[in-house]
């Protein structure tokens, strides 16, 4: 069965219907000016979840989804970021103008 894909505005004004769909068990794509922006599933009943974070974590890290940090962020860290001259602002706005 396809997943159902559904803009932003639509998703607001029928916010109800929609959750009944995915009560039932069905899958929405979200979608912000034609681009999906997020996925809704049904939560299930809880016996699919992870029993903690750290099995849920464990399985994307093992799935390549997620990769851990090692050791802590020092304030050294934070004096070598790059600097960078320029409006990203105005760059996500052009880019979402742009059709992105």
């Amino acid at each position: 069965m396809a997943i159902k894909a559904v803009n932003v505005a639509e998703l607001k004004n029928r916010l109800s219907h929609y959750l009944r769909m995915v009560r039932r068990g069905e899958a929405l794509l979200v979608r912000d000016r034609d681009q999906v922006i997020a996925r809704i599933e049904p939560a299930g009943r809880g016996d699919e979840l992870p029993e903690d974070d750290e099995a849920q974590i464990a399985d994307l890290e093992a799935r390549g989804v997620i990769r851990r940090g090692k050791g802590k962020i020092t304030k050294e860290m934070f004096k070598n970021r790059p600097r960078v001259k320029g409006d990203i602002v105005a760059a996500v706005l052009a880019e979402r103008e742009e059709g992105w």
